[in-house]
């Protein structure tokens, strides 16, 4: 009966640190991916910050071209009087 336990616990024990460095190493991918999906992020909101930025600037600009068209008008009616 012995002959079997000490195979069978040594069989146990592999299995339990093979089972260990498996988990290790898809702790580290899953580090990595997660690095890579935070970086992806940061990049994804430089961008978006650009484009808020650009789109506060169109609103202006497009003010100040409503003003501009506005001066003009009075202008041209100042002139036909």
């Amino acid at each position: 009966m012995m002959q079997y336990i000490i195979p069978a616990a040594a069989l146990i024990i592999v299995q339990i640190i093979i089972s260990y460095k498996q988990q290790r190493v898809q702790d580290v991918k899953n580090e990595y991916l997660i690095k890579e999906v935070q970086e992806d992020i940061k990049r994804l909101e430089t961008k978006q910050d650009k484009h808020n930025s650009l789109i506060e600037r169109m609103a202006v600009v497009e003010r100040d071209q409503k003003t501009a068209f506005r001066l003009i008008d009075e202008l041209k009616e100042r002139e036909g009087k």
